[in-house]
């Protein structure tokens, strides 16, 4: 069986295992990022996390809660990151005081 990384037209990550013609994707479920009513770009950047960080299932959910929580800060800090620039730059323009 052959294990090869892929990359949907969103930009989320997935394993997939192949063998043949079968074909087994591994990654958060797909829907998961529309249950919790996430847009975009913030959906695809937290699924890329759990993604790297090993969460597949619900049993990887109940069983890493601190790692779970870590993600969802790693997936903020991005946008955190992102506003605080956008403040600075309007601040330089002298469109906020």
């Amino acid at each position: 069986m052959e294990k090869v990384e892929y990359i949907d037209e969103r930009g989320r990550l997935y394993s997939a295992l192949k063998e043949g013609d079968n074909t087994i994707i591994l990654g958060p479920p797909e829907d998961l990022m529309a249950e919790l009513g996430l847009d975009e770009p913030l959906a695809t950047t937290l699924h890329n996390i759990l993604y790297r960080r090993g969460f597949i299932t619900l049993e990887d959910a109940v069983r890493k809660q601190q790692e779970l929580f870590g993600a969802l800060q790693e997936a903020l800090s991005v946008d955190v990151q992102k506003l605080t620039a956008a403040f600075h730059n309007l601040t330089k323009e002298g469109e906020i005081l």
